[in-house]
């Protein structure tokens, strides 16, 4: 009996936002619900907390055999196999009893290839999502963020985010020098709230939360003084949002 039918013409959005997860969870729940897909997990070193949704409309083919269904999966396995996909594959997933079928199949219907992952008995490492607490939501054009931590790895493994006013900083000192990166409110740079926020993060953390995110597309970021940040984006149609703890000043 099948109790999930998902499909996607085009699976590229699906497989990076998956693999943007699979960063940081290296197994996960799945609910396949009437409204979409969703997954939302604490990472196992309680930094980063993971929220993942594809709405219903962003598959091609979605059928349920109840209002919700469970799929837990190895997230490292499942991600091994959606980086067979080739650009111009279909992707279709089916649970089956204790088995999740993946078959990715091209356009024209000349080849299929057929996968099959075990279902994993994983613990809900689930959380209820809740304000951050942040007093600025920062939108940003994400080339412009990931540069600046690009630049601000280069002298630590930390940077301290600044809102204050109608500037947005991203800034990182060690012993080897300073990186700062100083954004004005404009066309690419939005700034909501204030009147301050100053809070520290983990860079390696920071830049595996944006690195799916398409250069060209926008990042927010909401976040206070001393406060968890939340960093939410779409890849494709997949909304994924982070909430990253943060570190002592």
């Amino acid at each position: 009996m099948e109790l999930l039918r998902a499909g996607l013409e085009d699976p590229r959005a699906w497989k990076q936002a998956v693999d943007a997860v699979s960063s940081f969870l290296p197994e996960g729940v799945f609910y396949f619900t009437e409204e979409g897909a969703r997954l939302s997990a604490i990472d196992p070193s309680q930094v980063v907390l993971v929220d993942f949704f594809a709405p219903k409309n962003v598959f091609t083919e979605y059928e349920t055999a109840d209002a919700s269904i469970r799929v837990p999966l190895d997230l490292g396995e499942y991600t091994k196999i959606l980086s067979r996909a080739s650009t111009d594959d279909r992707l279709l997933m089916v649970l089956e009893d204790v088995n999740l079928f993946v078959a990715l199949e091209r356009s024209d219907g000349s080849l299929r290839r057929e996968f099959y992952i075990p279902l994993m008995d994983v613990p809900d490492r689930g959380a209820d999502i809740s304000p951050t607490g942040g007093t600025v939501t920062v939108r940003l054009l994400a080339r412009i963020f990931k540069d600046a931590l690009k630049d601000a790895v280069l002298f630590s493994s930390a940077a301290v985010l600044v809102a204050r006013g109608d500037v947005f900083m991203v800034e990182a000192k060690g012993q080897g020098g300073t990186a700062r990166t100083v954004a004005r409110r404009g066309e690419n740079v939005s700034i909501e709230g204030g009147p301050e926020a100053v809070s520290m993060y983990s860079l390696p953390f920071l830049q595996n939360i944006v690195r799916p995110a398409d250069p060209d597309s926008f990042v927010e970021l909401s976040f206070g003084s001393d406060t968890p940040l939340k960093v939410s984006y779409a890849v494709g149609g997949v909304n994924l949002t982070f909430y990253l703890a943060h570190m002592i000043l």
